[in-house]
Protein backbone atom coordinates (compact mmCIF):
# COMPACT_ATOMS: atom_id res chain seq x y z
CA UNK A 1 0.00 0.00 0.00
CA UNK A 2 2.91 2.39 -0.71
CA UNK A 3 1.83 5.97 -1.43
CA UNK A 4 4.16 8.01 -3.65
CA UNK A 5 3.64 11.69 -2.85
CA UNK A 6 5.96 13.16 -5.51
CA UNK A 7 6.19 11.87 -9.07
CA UNK A 8 5.98 13.70 -12.40
CA UNK A 9 4.00 13.66 -15.63
CA UNK A 10 3.98 16.33 -18.34
CA UNK A 11 1.63 17.30 -21.16
CA UNK A 12 2.98 17.01 -24.72
CA UNK A 13 4.07 20.17 -26.50
CA UNK A 14 0.78 20.42 -28.39
CA UNK A 15 -1.55 20.01 -25.39
CA UNK A 16 -2.99 23.51 -25.84
CA UNK A 17 -4.39 22.45 -29.23
CA UNK A 18 -7.23 20.78 -27.32
CA UNK A 19 -8.35 24.22 -26.07
CA UNK A 20 -9.08 26.24 -29.24
CA UNK A 21 -7.94 29.84 -29.11
CA UNK A 22 -6.19 29.58 -25.76
CA UNK A 23 -2.76 28.96 -27.22
CA UNK A 24 -3.15 31.98 -29.51
CA UNK A 25 -3.55 34.21 -26.46
CA UNK A 26 -0.45 32.88 -24.74
CA UNK A 27 2.69 34.84 -25.62
CA UNK A 28 5.24 32.85 -27.66
CA UNK A 29 7.90 33.67 -25.06
CA UNK A 30 7.50 33.91 -21.30
CA UNK A 31 7.53 35.88 -19.08
CA UNK A 32 6.45 38.93 -21.09
CA UNK A 33 8.57 41.36 -19.06
CA UNK A 34 11.68 39.25 -19.67
CA UNK A 35 10.92 36.87 -22.57
CA UNK A 36 13.37 34.00 -22.21
CA UNK A 37 11.27 30.82 -22.25
CA UNK A 38 9.44 29.31 -25.21
CA UNK A 39 5.75 28.60 -24.60
CA UNK A 40 6.55 24.90 -24.55
CA UNK A 41 8.41 24.85 -21.27
CA UNK A 42 9.88 21.33 -21.40
CA UNK A 43 13.19 22.69 -22.64
CA UNK A 44 16.78 23.26 -21.48
CA UNK A 45 15.92 26.96 -21.21
CA UNK A 46 13.19 26.20 -18.69
CA UNK A 47 15.68 24.22 -16.61
CA UNK A 48 18.14 27.10 -16.84
CA UNK A 49 15.42 29.51 -15.79
CA UNK A 50 14.61 27.58 -12.63
CA UNK A 51 18.21 27.24 -11.52
CA UNK A 52 18.93 30.95 -11.98
CA UNK A 53 15.68 32.80 -11.36
CA UNK A 54 15.81 32.77 -7.55
CA UNK A 55 18.65 35.26 -7.88
CA UNK A 56 17.79 36.96 -11.17
CA UNK A 57 14.12 37.69 -10.42
CA UNK A 58 15.21 40.65 -8.28
CA UNK A 59 17.75 41.92 -10.83
CA UNK A 60 16.73 44.60 -13.36
CA UNK A 61 15.75 42.92 -16.63
CA UNK A 62 18.33 44.80 -18.67
CA UNK A 63 21.20 43.54 -16.49
CA UNK A 64 20.21 39.88 -16.19
CA UNK A 65 22.67 37.35 -17.55
CA UNK A 66 21.47 36.02 -20.94
CA UNK A 67 19.91 32.59 -20.98
CA UNK A 68 22.44 31.21 -23.46
CA UNK A 69 25.14 31.74 -20.83
CA UNK A 70 23.11 30.09 -18.09
CA UNK A 71 22.15 26.93 -19.98
CA UNK A 72 24.88 24.30 -19.77
CA UNK A 73 25.76 21.41 -22.06
CA UNK A 74 24.48 19.10 -19.34
CA UNK A 75 21.08 20.77 -19.39
CA UNK A 76 20.87 20.39 -23.15
CA UNK A 77 21.73 16.71 -22.82
CA UNK A 78 18.86 16.18 -20.35
CA UNK A 79 16.37 17.24 -23.01
CA UNK A 80 18.05 15.58 -26.01
CA UNK A 81 16.26 12.29 -26.89
CA UNK A 82 19.55 10.60 -27.76
CA UNK A 83 21.98 12.09 -25.25
CA UNK A 84 19.58 11.69 -22.34
CA UNK A 85 19.66 7.90 -22.76
CA UNK A 86 23.15 7.88 -21.29
CA UNK A 87 22.13 9.95 -18.24
CA UNK A 88 20.59 8.47 -15.14
CA UNK A 89 18.60 5.24 -15.46
CA UNK A 90 16.58 3.64 -18.22
CA UNK A 91 13.34 5.56 -18.66
CA UNK A 92 14.59 8.70 -16.90
CA UNK A 93 13.07 11.82 -18.41
CA UNK A 94 12.60 15.42 -17.35
CA UNK A 95 9.44 15.69 -19.46
CA UNK A 96 7.80 12.26 -19.66
CA UNK A 97 4.56 12.85 -21.57
CA UNK A 98 1.36 11.85 -19.80
CA UNK A 99 0.10 9.90 -22.79
CA UNK A 100 0.59 6.34 -21.56
CA UNK A 101 -0.77 6.24 -18.05
CA UNK A 102 -1.18 2.47 -18.29
CA UNK A 103 2.60 2.09 -18.56
CA UNK A 104 3.05 4.23 -15.45
CA UNK A 105 0.56 2.07 -13.54
CA UNK A 106 2.41 -1.06 -14.67
CA UNK A 107 5.65 0.43 -13.27
CA UNK A 108 3.83 1.26 -10.03
CA UNK A 109 2.61 -2.35 -9.82
CA UNK A 110 6.17 -3.62 -10.16
CA UNK A 111 7.21 -1.32 -7.33
CA UNK A 112 4.23 -2.04 -5.11
CA UNK A 113 3.02 1.57 -5.23
CA UNK A 114 -0.72 1.84 -4.68
CA UNK A 115 -1.19 5.55 -5.37
CA UNK A 116 0.91 8.33 -6.79
CA UNK A 117 0.69 12.10 -7.05
CA UNK A 118 1.33 13.32 -10.60
CA UNK A 119 2.96 16.76 -10.56
CA UNK A 120 3.48 18.86 -13.70
CA UNK A 121 6.59 20.98 -13.96
CA UNK A 122 4.87 22.66 -16.89
CA UNK A 123 2.17 23.71 -14.46
CA UNK A 124 4.37 25.33 -11.87
CA UNK A 125 6.50 26.93 -14.60
CA UNK A 126 3.43 28.51 -16.18
CA UNK A 127 2.21 29.57 -12.73
CA UNK A 128 5.41 31.58 -12.27
CA UNK A 129 5.89 32.93 -15.79
CA UNK A 130 2.44 33.96 -17.08
CA UNK A 131 2.12 37.52 -15.85
CA UNK A 132 -1.51 38.18 -16.85
CA UNK A 133 -3.47 36.76 -13.88
CA UNK A 134 -6.68 36.13 -15.83
CA UNK A 135 -4.87 34.32 -18.63
CA UNK A 136 -2.74 32.48 -16.08
CA UNK A 137 -5.78 31.11 -14.28
CA UNK A 138 -7.37 30.04 -17.56
CA UNK A 139 -4.23 28.23 -18.73
CA UNK A 140 -3.72 26.46 -15.41
CA UNK A 141 -7.37 25.43 -15.35
CA UNK A 142 -7.00 23.99 -18.85
CA UNK A 143 -3.88 22.08 -17.82
CA UNK A 144 -5.66 20.72 -14.76
CA UNK A 145 -8.49 19.54 -17.01
CA UNK A 146 -6.06 17.94 -19.47
CA UNK A 147 -4.21 16.05 -16.73
CA UNK A 148 -7.39 14.82 -15.07
CA UNK A 149 -8.74 13.55 -18.39
CA UNK A 150 -5.53 11.66 -19.07
CA UNK A 151 -5.56 10.11 -15.61
CA UNK A 152 -9.30 9.36 -15.58
CA UNK A 153 -9.09 5.61 -16.42
CA UNK A 154 -6.62 5.16 -13.54
CA UNK A 155 -7.73 7.93 -11.20
CA UNK A 156 -7.71 5.55 -8.23
CA UNK A 157 -3.97 5.11 -8.83
CA UNK A 158 -2.56 8.25 -10.49
CA UNK A 159 -3.82 11.46 -8.88
CA UNK A 160 -3.12 14.75 -10.73
CA UNK A 161 -1.90 17.51 -8.43
CA UNK A 162 -3.94 20.68 -8.95
CA UNK A 163 -2.01 23.63 -10.39
CA UNK A 164 -2.93 26.99 -8.85
CA UNK A 165 -1.95 30.62 -8.62
CA UNK A 166 -2.93 32.72 -5.65
CA UNK A 167 -3.94 36.16 -6.94
CA UNK A 168 -7.67 35.28 -6.63
CA UNK A 169 -8.42 33.09 -3.62
CA UNK A 170 -12.06 32.57 -4.59
CA UNK A 171 -10.86 31.07 -7.88
CA UNK A 172 -8.40 28.92 -5.92
CA UNK A 173 -11.22 27.41 -3.85
CA UNK A 174 -13.40 26.89 -6.91
CA UNK A 175 -10.59 25.18 -8.82
CA UNK A 176 -9.72 22.97 -5.86
CA UNK A 177 -13.38 21.95 -5.63
CA UNK A 178 -13.58 21.21 -9.34
CA UNK A 179 -10.39 19.18 -9.36
CA UNK A 180 -11.29 17.21 -6.24
CA UNK A 181 -14.40 16.02 -8.09
CA UNK A 182 -12.05 14.85 -10.87
CA UNK A 183 -9.83 12.85 -8.51
CA UNK A 184 -7.11 15.25 -7.33
CA UNK A 185 -6.06 14.85 -3.68
CA UNK A 186 -3.35 17.56 -3.50
CA UNK A 187 -2.81 21.11 -4.72
CA UNK A 188 0.39 23.06 -5.30
CA UNK A 189 1.12 25.81 -2.80
CA UNK A 190 3.20 28.93 -3.41
CA UNK A 191 5.57 29.69 -0.52
CA UNK A 192 5.51 33.47 -0.73
CA UNK A 193 2.87 36.16 -0.22
CA UNK A 194 0.93 37.05 -3.38
CA UNK A 195 -0.32 40.61 -3.82
CA UNK A 196 0.99 41.25 -0.31
CA UNK A 197 -1.24 38.56 1.24
CA UNK A 198 0.76 35.91 3.14
CA UNK A 199 -0.55 32.34 3.45
CA UNK A 200 -0.94 32.96 7.20
CA UNK A 201 -3.44 35.78 6.66
CA UNK A 202 -7.08 35.23 7.70
CA UNK A 203 -7.90 35.87 4.03
CA UNK A 204 -6.24 32.52 3.31
CA UNK A 205 -8.43 30.63 5.78
CA UNK A 206 -10.93 29.90 3.00
CA UNK A 207 -8.19 27.94 1.19
CA UNK A 208 -7.26 25.92 4.28
CA UNK A 209 -10.94 25.31 5.08
CA UNK A 210 -11.52 24.07 1.53
CA UNK A 211 -8.48 21.79 1.72
CA UNK A 212 -9.83 20.04 4.81
CA UNK A 213 -13.43 19.95 3.58
CA UNK A 214 -12.32 18.45 0.25
CA UNK A 215 -9.88 15.95 1.73
CA UNK A 216 -6.87 17.53 0.02
CA UNK A 217 -3.35 18.36 1.20
CA UNK A 218 -1.24 21.39 0.30
CA UNK A 219 1.95 20.45 -1.53
CA UNK A 220 4.88 22.87 -1.48
CA UNK A 221 7.24 21.73 -4.24
CA UNK A 222 10.55 22.98 -5.57
CA UNK A 223 9.84 25.59 -8.22
CA UNK A 224 7.19 27.31 -6.10
CA UNK A 225 9.45 28.03 -3.12
CA UNK A 226 11.99 30.52 -4.48
CA UNK A 227 14.78 31.73 -2.21
CA UNK A 228 15.35 35.41 -1.40
CA UNK A 229 18.86 36.40 -2.53
CA UNK A 230 20.33 39.90 -2.64
CA UNK A 231 20.44 40.99 -6.31
CA UNK A 232 23.97 42.30 -5.85
CA UNK A 233 25.18 38.70 -6.03
CA UNK A 234 24.25 38.74 -9.72
CA UNK A 235 26.93 41.39 -10.32
CA UNK A 236 29.28 38.76 -11.71
CA UNK A 237 30.44 37.51 -15.07
CA UNK A 238 30.49 33.93 -13.80
CA UNK A 239 27.27 32.04 -14.70
CA UNK A 240 28.26 29.25 -12.30
CA UNK A 241 27.84 31.67 -9.39
CA UNK A 242 24.35 32.67 -10.56
CA UNK A 243 23.29 29.04 -10.87
CA UNK A 244 24.92 27.88 -7.64
CA UNK A 245 23.53 30.64 -5.43
CA UNK A 246 20.06 30.09 -6.88
CA UNK A 247 19.90 26.40 -5.95
CA UNK A 248 21.93 26.03 -2.76
CA UNK A 249 19.19 27.02 -0.30
CA UNK A 250 16.06 25.24 -1.58
CA UNK A 251 14.46 25.14 1.87
CA UNK A 252 14.73 28.86 2.61
CA UNK A 253 11.17 29.85 1.65
CA UNK A 254 9.77 26.62 3.08
CA UNK A 255 11.50 27.39 6.38
CA UNK A 256 10.01 30.90 6.46
CA UNK A 257 6.55 29.61 5.59
CA UNK A 258 6.73 26.88 8.22
CA UNK A 259 7.74 29.27 11.01
CA UNK A 260 5.02 31.74 10.05
CA UNK A 261 2.30 29.07 9.94
CA UNK A 262 3.38 27.63 13.29
CA UNK A 263 3.57 30.92 15.19
CA UNK A 264 0.59 32.59 13.51
CA UNK A 265 -1.65 29.72 14.59
CA UNK A 266 -2.64 28.35 11.17
CA UNK A 267 -2.45 24.77 12.38
CA UNK A 268 -4.37 25.66 15.54
CA UNK A 269 -7.18 27.23 13.48
CA UNK A 270 -7.07 24.34 11.01
CA UNK A 271 -6.08 21.28 13.03
CA UNK A 272 -6.91 18.82 10.22
CA UNK A 273 -4.77 20.59 7.60
CA UNK A 274 -1.57 19.02 6.23
CA UNK A 275 1.24 20.84 4.41
CA UNK A 276 3.57 18.52 2.50
CA UNK A 277 7.01 19.70 1.34
CA UNK A 278 8.78 17.92 -1.54
CA UNK A 279 12.17 18.30 -3.25
CA UNK A 280 13.19 20.98 -0.76
CA UNK A 281 15.74 18.90 1.12
CA UNK A 282 15.06 17.08 4.36
CA UNK A 283 18.04 17.50 6.69
CA UNK A 284 17.08 21.09 7.57
CA UNK A 285 13.77 20.21 9.20
CA UNK A 286 14.96 18.77 12.54
CA UNK A 287 17.12 21.78 13.52
CA UNK A 288 14.45 24.15 12.20
CA UNK A 289 11.78 22.57 14.38
CA UNK A 290 14.08 22.40 17.39
CA UNK A 291 14.88 26.09 16.97
CA UNK A 292 11.30 27.34 16.75
CA UNK A 293 10.31 25.01 19.59
CA UNK A 294 13.02 26.57 21.74
CA UNK A 295 11.91 30.09 20.77
CA UNK A 296 8.40 29.27 22.00
CA UNK A 297 9.55 27.73 25.28
CA UNK A 298 8.59 29.34 28.61
CA UNK A 299 11.26 31.78 29.71
CA UNK A 300 12.53 32.21 26.16
CA UNK A 301 9.44 33.29 24.20
CA UNK A 302 9.04 36.70 25.92
CA UNK A 303 12.36 37.81 24.43
CA UNK A 304 11.19 37.60 20.79
CA UNK A 305 7.65 36.27 20.50
CA UNK A 306 6.09 37.73 23.56
CA UNK A 307 4.14 35.10 25.45
CA UNK A 308 3.56 31.96 23.39
CA UNK A 309 -0.07 31.07 24.07
CA UNK A 310 -0.93 28.32 21.57
CA UNK A 311 -2.00 25.08 23.29
CA UNK A 312 0.52 22.86 21.46
CA UNK A 313 4.24 23.35 21.01
CA UNK A 314 5.55 24.05 17.49
CA UNK A 315 7.03 20.55 17.42
CA UNK A 316 3.65 19.03 18.25
CA UNK A 317 2.02 20.94 15.39
CA UNK A 318 4.73 19.74 13.01
CA UNK A 319 4.21 16.13 14.02
CA UNK A 320 0.49 16.46 13.40
CA UNK A 321 0.26 18.83 10.43
CA UNK A 322 3.50 18.71 8.42
CA UNK A 323 4.92 16.08 6.10
CA UNK A 324 8.15 16.11 4.09
CA UNK A 325 9.48 13.79 1.40
CA UNK A 326 13.14 13.15 0.55
CA UNK A 327 14.50 12.39 -2.87
CA UNK A 328 15.47 8.70 -3.18
CA UNK A 329 19.15 9.61 -2.95
CA UNK A 330 21.84 8.75 -0.37
CA UNK A 331 22.24 12.38 0.75
CA UNK A 332 18.54 12.65 1.72
CA UNK A 333 18.01 9.69 4.03
CA UNK A 334 14.87 10.00 6.19
CA UNK A 335 16.24 7.82 9.01
CA UNK A 336 17.08 10.64 11.46
CA UNK A 337 13.71 12.27 10.85
CA UNK A 338 11.88 8.98 11.40
CA UNK A 339 13.77 8.64 14.68
CA UNK A 340 13.04 12.13 16.03
CA UNK A 341 9.79 13.12 14.27
CA UNK A 342 8.46 9.72 13.19
CA UNK A 343 5.15 10.96 11.78
CA UNK A 344 6.65 13.49 9.38
CA UNK A 345 8.70 11.75 6.66
CA UNK A 346 6.84 10.25 3.66
CA UNK A 347 7.80 8.23 0.57
CA UNK A 348 8.50 9.77 -2.84
CA UNK A 349 10.05 8.48 -6.04
CA UNK A 350 10.43 11.71 -8.06
CA UNK A 351 10.04 9.31 -11.00
CA UNK A 352 10.94 9.72 -13.83
CA UNK A 353 13.27 12.66 -13.11
CA UNK A 354 16.99 12.00 -13.14
CA UNK A 355 17.38 12.89 -9.47
CA UNK A 356 14.66 10.33 -8.72
CA UNK A 357 14.82 6.55 -9.10
CA UNK A 358 13.35 3.76 -11.20
CA UNK A 359 13.59 1.51 -8.11
CA UNK A 360 12.68 3.80 -5.21
CA UNK A 361 11.28 0.97 -3.11
CA UNK A 362 14.52 -0.99 -3.41
CA UNK A 363 16.47 2.15 -2.56
CA UNK A 364 14.51 2.81 0.62
CA UNK A 365 14.47 -0.84 1.69
CA UNK A 366 18.24 -0.68 2.04
CA UNK A 367 18.15 2.60 3.95
CA UNK A 368 15.33 1.62 6.30
CA UNK A 369 16.60 -1.86 7.11
CA UNK A 370 17.35 -1.01 10.74
CA UNK A 371 14.02 0.65 11.53
CA UNK A 372 11.15 -1.00 13.38
CA UNK A 373 8.06 -1.95 11.35
CA UNK A 374 5.95 0.93 12.65
CA UNK A 375 8.33 3.64 11.46
CA UNK A 376 9.08 1.87 8.20
CA UNK A 377 5.39 1.43 7.39
CA UNK A 378 4.72 4.99 8.48
CA UNK A 379 7.22 6.26 5.94
CA UNK A 380 5.96 4.03 3.12
CA UNK A 381 2.29 4.85 3.55
CA UNK A 382 1.01 5.28 7.11
CA UNK A 383 2.07 8.87 7.73
CA UNK A 384 0.45 10.30 4.60
CA UNK A 385 -2.60 8.07 5.05
CA UNK A 386 -3.01 9.57 8.53
CA UNK A 387 -2.99 13.04 6.98
CA UNK A 388 -5.86 12.17 4.67
CA UNK A 389 -7.77 10.34 7.38
CA UNK A 390 -7.45 13.46 9.53
CA UNK A 391 -9.53 15.38 6.95
CA UNK A 392 -12.33 12.83 7.25
CA UNK A 393 -11.81 11.66 3.66
CA UNK A 394 -9.20 8.87 3.82
CA UNK A 395 -7.44 7.47 0.77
Amino acid sequence: MIVDVDAHFEPPENWLDEFPGLGDRLPPLLPESDPRLPRGVNTPDAFGFFISDDLLRHVPVETRMPMDRLVTAGMRALYDPELSKSIGYEGASMCCEMTDVAARVAWMDRQGIARQNAISGTGYTLARTIEDPVLGREVLGALNTWMSEQAAPYIDRVMPVTNLRYDDLDWVVAEMTRMRALGSRAFLLFAEPVNGVPPTSPAFDKVWDAAVDLGMIALLHIGLAPAMIHPGWANTDNPSIVRLLSVMQPAQSAHVLLNAMLIDGVFERHPRLTVLMSELGIDWLIPAVDHVDMMAAPGVSPLVLGEYTLPLTPKEYVRRNVRISPLPAPHQTPVALLDQLPEVAVFSSDYPHFEGSDDPVGHYEKILVGLDDERREGFLHGNIEASYAMTGDPL
